[in-house]
């Protein structure tokens, strides 16, 4: 036996995964060439997979198929969908040899079924200029090439390069291209890659035109809609089948076999038009007599197109020499044959002369390149049923080329062979080396299906394996399953006393509670883990332990546990361990040192958060959604949005519904303190829905603490107490039973500062107790300076003034030592949602001289250095749709008006907030019949009524402060910061972001002062504001449209016309809405709605000519 036939039983040492690979160690020598390839993207790309494969000899030139095909230059996207052998692949290469335009090919296969994989493939597609057609402008631009240069970072998105590469084509292709992806059901069931392709179709420039052949229906999600608008041309079989002429042709000009017209039909019938039929039938006849040629045109011989092949089949085999019958059988198990390839495994020198007499012989075989070929799929199929007869000799082959493979780190050929070896010790000897590196590259599928592919009783022996499937269930938040996988590991490896091993299946048991925040679980495991390991021996795995135990110790409130664990783990290996910095930022977030978290994550965010497939989720670790947190609890609202958007993303790239989850619920946070969303009315509803489907989308109930307390913090603080109070129990029966007493913390301070607000007195002093001691225990100054607030808040409205000052002394001694302003100046998530709730009590600080450079300080932040009274309340008033007035969350009710001249008085200064108005406007707009004395004197007492609805609390003697007088000019104080829905409104509408566009027709609940008696006053206001609605509606309408988002587009159209049923504008977009659709009924119903609107307001059915012109365009 030769040295290169003994390689594939060299032993592979089970040392990858502790950085060594003996195959590495040195190089292999295989036909004088010495080859080492990486394992990266671009050395798994096979790249006679991306030039058109070279024209089969005898092939008919179907006019008639070609002229189908030019139709694809109609579409965007063609498919041809048929089984195999109806002669896809040829119909597509004759009709582009035809064409001038350049043309990109990719012939896919099971290997590109990982996404990334199949991205490089299909950019480096695009950079084989050598196998396309000039590109008028830039014959040797190579549009792949930026994608490629971001895929070559393993951080980098998959998203981010499609956009990369869409935008080189766009900018790059001078005239119509065509790329065709062939044989496309090897693809198919991977949702990533039908998503990506989903996008790139969706955004392709108009002169690139995608031809796919496949043999199975592809499903991409936009398909329907692409039929709807004539973007997709769908081809089937019955287009590819030769009709009788063209049988004829082939027979009688190309095959230079005449046959009668008699015998045409009968073979058209017999085989239906099916173009491998046909040349079967061509090869067999060639050595066939008279007599047996007309038994086989009359089908006596076989009943069925399968078993007339497999004669037909057997009759060319039969005919070759035996050394080219023993090259075709034993080169069937490969999918693509080189001769390098085929001579290790045959061990001869003459593949390529053998290939290339093969292909021109016509003999199913296809030249995919110069040097590369395959068998027609039914032949190889043949080839191989023929190698199942000597299982010995097929699974030595199997074996012999998997060697080969493993040496040049094919990976995904060298395991399908020695599966098919039915070698699985071998194949359990490669995962062992490899599993982790894939896990890492997160090639979930991949290790998954090769497991799988084991028999049942090999995976389940399979320690190492067990431990795998364990990580990749876990991955893919399958966590029960997780830890059965785990435990089997841990039985198997145990049964073998291998400490190693059982310590990592604990290590992977602990790391699911680790994972879902239940501390409780994860002890025991990890101190067992910890204790098999010799940190000597294994220091890798000793630090990851360390780095567990230290996360486990956050989660269950012990900080200084938790810091001197990751030092024992820093100290093993001498750098920080992997999420060092994860979970410091963690321990930071827990102990309320906000700044420093910040710092520390945002120091990490660019290296480890660029949306990218290529390592596995983080759960809650995720940077941004910690980020969103620790924003949120200083009430940097804006930022604390977008991390929780930028979650979202992750999600999405991810496939985690986890981390989507917890992305929901951090939303949820950031709009609970955005103080413009309040002007929505859907607002409460939008927030609570968030937290909602957390809960529902998350079976494990730990996880079900975060969002119960964000409910419990929104109910609360928007007067439902009772219901705040139920969500608090549940949360914290669940904090407690996981073990988890932070997030307990969390909830108490929520809940006793809702009781407050709520003058809930008594419990709310109990609650805020417990907190305080619970806050002391675990060295969180954030949440103790919260509950002391909130203590002294309590205090204040007790009365009980001493022990208001001991409170807020104590508060603000740690809010200046630690830089916590933001809870005395706005809204923050342990806070206050009103930015004047604590403002009463700085007002005290001040009179008692306490911290007073501090708080003076805040005062001027403020802006209220020179008061000594405050209510405590911030004012928000709704002049768009029904008018209303809020003081610190709370709706003022009617019955606070003693005086509806008061209300009106109001309005007029809110309309007029930026400008005040004097007396004589005022008198004039209220009472405009009455004499200048008694109007003045009116005014006097309807101003006394105002400000004791808005401050019915203030001190005798104090001076009014949400309505104040400057010169002759009355006004809403500007110093309050009172907000007003028009100014808001008014500057959305003017932003040229579409989105705060769309969050300027939220705002707009109905007409300006709607059913008011001033509203005729302000008629001009009205229309203007109006009229602004009218054109951002439009925007906002027209964008969904031109963007597909059809149902967006119809639910903004039927608002716009609950607001306006005059405006036959939104008529016109509902009707194109719903022709897009294809709903051509609905366009009908929507038209005679407009119609009928105009004959109950104008008493004529005519519309507009516009109107008129769009419905006899849509219905054509």
């Amino acid at each position: 036996m030769t040295w290169a036939l003994k390689l594939y039983y060299i032993p592979l040492r089970r040392l990858l995964r502790r950085g060594r690979n003996p195959l590495l160690k040195k190089r292999i020598r295989l036909r004088g060439d010495d080859k080492i390839v990486k394992m990266t993207n671009r050395s798994q790309i096979i790249l006679s997979q991306l030039t058109p494969p070279a024209q089969r000899a005898n092939v008919l030139a179907r006019q008639r198929v070609s002229h189908v095909l030019e139709l694809s230059l109609n579409h965007s996207l063609t498919i041809l969908t048929a089984g195999t052998g109806y002669g896809k692949t040829t119909s597509i290469l004759t009709f582009i040899q035809q064409r001038k335009e350049p043309v990109f090919w990719f012939s896919t296969s099971r290997n590109e079924r990982d996404p990334r994989l199949f991205l490089s493939s299909l950019y480096t597609a695009f950079n084989q200029s050598g196998s396309l057609k000039a590109i008028p402008g830039s014959p040797s631009q190579k549009f792949g090439q930026p994608a490629l240069r971001l895929l070559d970072d393993p951080e980098a998105d998959l998203q981010d390069s499609l956009l990369a590469f869409t935008n080189a084509l766009s900018a790059g292709l001078r005239g119509p291209a065509f790329l065709i992806l062939d044989d496309f059901h090897n693809l198919q069931g991977v949702d990533e890659i039908d998503e990506l392709m989903d996008w790139f179709i969706n955004h392709i420039p108009r002169d690139l035109h995608v031809i796919i052949a496949t043999r199975t229906p592809i499903a991409l999600p936009s398909l329907n809609r692409w039929r709807v608008k004539g973007m997709v041309l769908e081809l089937r079989h019955d287009t590819l089948s030769f009709t009788e002429n063209e049988v004829a042709d082939l027979y009688n000009q190309i095959y230079q076999y005449l046959l009668p017209p008699e015998d045409i039909l009968r073979l058209h019938n017999q085989t239906e038009g099916w173009a491998i039929g046909l040349q079967i039938f061509w090869q067999s006849l060639k050595e066939l007599s008279g007599g047996e040629v007309d038994s086989l045109l009359k089908g006596e011989k076989h009943a069925t197109l399968d078993n007339l092949f497999a004669y037909l089949a057997e009759e060319v085999l039969d005919n070759q020499p035996q050394d080219i019958h023993e090259f075709l059988v034993r080169s069937s198990i490969l999918r693509f044959m080189e001769s390098d390839v085929c001579d290790f495994l045959l061990d001869i020198q003459n593949s390529q002369e053998t290939l290339n007499n093969l292909y021109q012989s016509g003999l199913f075989l296809e030249q995919l390149k110069p040097g590369v070929y395959r068998f027609h799929h039914i032949f190889r199929d043949f080839l191989m049923s023929h190698l199942d007869q000597t299982p010995g000799l097929k699974r030595e082959l199997h074996r012999k080329i998997a060697s080969y493979f493993i040496a040049h780190e094919y990976w995904e050929r060298a395991i399908s062979h020695l599966l098919s070896a039915e070698d699985y010790p071998r194949v359990k000897q490669v995962l062992d080396d490899i599993g982790d590196k894939l896990l890492q590259s997160g090639l979930y599928h991949s290790l998954s299906y090769w497991l799988h592919e084991l028999p049942k009783e090999e995976l389940e022996s399979y320690a190492y394996g067990n431990y795998l499937m364990g990580e990749v269930s876990r991955y893919e938040e399958d966590f029960d399953q997780a830890l059965e996988y785990y435990r089997s590991a841990q039985r198997l490896f145990q049964s073998k006393n291998n400490t190693w091993g059982m310590s990592q299946a604990l290590r992977g048991q602990s790391q699911v509670y680790l994972d879902t925040i239940r501390p409780v679980n994860a002890n025991q495991l990890l101190a067992k883990a910890l204790e098999l390991l010799n940190p000597q021996e294994h220091p890798l795995e000793a630090a990851g332990l360390l780095t567990q135990i230290a996360e486990n110790q956050v989660n269950q409130g012990e900080a200084r546990k938790a810091a001197a664990s990751l030092k024992k783990a820093e100290a093993i290996t001498g750098t920080p361990p992997e999420n060092h910095a994860l979970i410091s930022a963690r321990l930071l977030l827990r102990t309320g040192q906000l700044e420093q978290g910040i710092a520390l994550l945002e120091s990490i965010e660019p290296s480890t958060d660029k949306l990218r497939f290529t390592r596995p989720q983080r759960f809650h670790r995720e940077t941004s959604l910690l980020l969103s947190l620790f924003y949120a609890l200083k009430g940097e609202v804006e930022l604390a949005k977008q991390h929780a958007q930028k979650g979202a993303e992750i999600a999405a790239k991810l496939h985690s519904g986890f981390v989507s989850t917890v992305s929901k619920v951090r939303l949820g946070h950031a709009l609970q303190l955005d103080q413009n969303a309040v002007f929505d009315p859907t607002y409460f509803e939008r927030n609570r829905n968030l937290y909602q489907e957390a809960i529902e989308n998350v079976d494990i109930v730990r996880i079900h603490v975060e969002p119960l307390w964000g409910l419990c913090r929104l109910l609360g603080y928007h007067g439902d107490l009772h219901g705040a109070e139920e969500v608090a129990q549940n949360a914290l029966a669940i904090a407690q039973s996981a073990g988890d007493p932070w997030i307990g913390l969390l909830v108490r301070i929520s809940l006793g500062a809702s009781q407050a607000l709520a003058g809930e007195i008594s419990r709310a002093s109990e609650g805020l107790a417990i907190a305080d001691s619970l806050a002391i225990e675990l060295e969180d100054n954030l949440s103790r300076t919260a509950v002391l607030l909130w203590e002294a808040y309590v205090a204040h409205l007790q009365g009980y003034k001493n022990s208001m000052l001991l409170f807020l002394d104590q508060a603000l001694e740690i809010a200046e030592r630690e830089a916590f302003d933001f809870l005395l100046l706005g809204p923050s998530l342990l806070g206050s949602n009103d930015p004047f709730t604590f403002l009463p009590l700085l007002l005290k600080a001040q009179e008692n001289e306490i911290r007073l450079p501090y708080v003076q300080k805040l005062l001027r932040e403020h802006k209220a250095e020179g008061l000594s009274y405050h209510p405590g309340r911030g004012l928000r008033i709704n002049l768009l749709g029904q008018f209303e007035v809020w003081q610190g969350g709370v709706k003022l009710s009617n019955d606070v008006w003693k005086r509806e001249k008061a209300r009106q008085l109001l309005q007029i200064l809110a309309i007029n907030q930026k400008r005040g108005m004097n007396k004589e406007q005022i008198c004039s707009l209220l009472w405009p019949e009455a004499d200048s004395a008694t109007a003045t004197n009116n005014l006097k007492v309807v101003l006394n009524a105002l400000n004791h609805a808005l401050e019915p609390d203030r001190p005798s003697g104090a001076q009014a402060l949400y309505v104040i007088r400057r010169d002759d000019l009355y006004l809403l104080n500007p110093d309050l910061r009172t907000t007003v829905d028009i100014e808001r409104f008014e500057k959305l509408c003017l932003s040229p972001n579409l989105e705060h566009k769309e969050t300027a027709l939220t705002i707009y609940q109905g007409h300006f002062l709607e059913s008011e008696w001033l509203q005729e006053a302000f008629l001009a206001d009205a229309g203007y504001y109006h009229r602004l609605y009218l054109t951002c509606a439009t925007k906002v309408i027209e964008a969904a449209l031109e963007s597909d988002e059809t149902e967006k587009a119809i639910e903004l159209s039927n608002r716009l016309l609950q607001i306006d049923p005059q405006y036959e504008g939104g008529y016109q977009f509902q009707m194109r809405a719903y022709h897009s659709l294809g709903n051509t009924a609905m366009v009908r119903k929507v038209y005679y709605q407009a119609v009928e609107m105009s004959q109950q307001l104008y008493g004529s059915e005519s519309l507009s000519k516009e109107t008129e012109q769009l419905y006899q365009k849509l219905l054509g």
